[in-house]
């Protein structure tokens, strides 16, 4: 899912349908998934979330979700969709314009699910007007709106990093003598140093912001790698197939 991304574009576009598919089959095939601030406190007590690798790629609040189709937490009837489910099969991306500087547009994942054949208009024409169906305006609506909410993590986990708040991790399992690296780099918020080393004045900005809510929320999300992964219950074909 989510891997033939385009822009969204009108012209293009404009007779193509697409199938819907149920958000929690999407979330099967993805391991990890970005987050927004909010949700954050809407799935800590279903998985664990981590922040992503910094460098050149950005780093935010991204929940794992699991192995494989098999051992996934949306194999769960009662998990939280994430925005970034619900959205499929839109999301925002970041392209550069003909100035060179980067922009962020409407994509659309173009696979066999979209094509003129499918089940839901992209667009609509009204009296010779092309707008967006109403199905596709709402799932836009939460992919900008998730867009919006990542930027607040980003810029939450940038204040983060200026503090060295965060502890570098890899995720691995050993089975039957192999060990297997599952998630090679992530970061968690330094506990130790986020009590003992972070000055009053910044706890108490941090505390009305929500900040530490969300903190606190990461951080207790961590126990359920165990519930998600039971080594002892792991099927060696499940592993591989990762």
């Amino acid at each position: 899912m989510f891997e033939k991304i385009e822009v969204l574009d009108k012209e293009k576009y404009k007779n193509m349908k697409y199938t819907p598919v149920e958000p929690k089959e999407v979330g099967r095939h993805i391991g990890l998934i970005p987050l927004g601030f909010t949700e954050v406190l809407n799935i800590n007590n279903f998985a664990p979330i981590l922040i992503s690798k910094g460098g050149k790629d950005v780093s935010e609040f991204v929940v794992f979700t699991g192995l494989s189709e098999g051992l996934n937490i949306f194999n769960n009837q009662e998990v939280y969709i994430p925005y970034f489910l619900r959205s499929y099969p839109f999301l925002t991306t970041t392209i550069k314009d003909e100035n060179d500087k980067l922009r962020k547009v409407i994509g659309i994942d173009k696979t066999t699910k979209v094509a003129k054949n499918r089940k839901i208009p992209i667009f609509q024409d009204i009296d010779g007007e092309i707008t967006l169906s109403a199905e596709s305006n709402e799932k836009i609506t939460i992919a900008q709106d998730l867009r919006l909410k990542r930027d607040v993590s980003i810029s939450i986990i940038n204040t983060l990093i200026e503090k060295d708040m965060l502890i570098k991790k890899d995720f691995k399992i050993t089975y039957q003598n192999e060990t297997k690296v599952i998630i090679d780099e992530y970061y968690i918020v330094n506990k130790e140093k986020l009590i003992n080393e972070l000055d009053d004045e910044t706890l108490l900005l941090w505390t009305k912001k929500g900040w530490i809510s969300l903190i606190d929320a990461h951080l207790s999300s961590l126990s359920h790698f165990e519930s998600i992964v039971n080594v002892k219950n792991i099927d060696r074909e499940l592993i591989d197939k990762k």
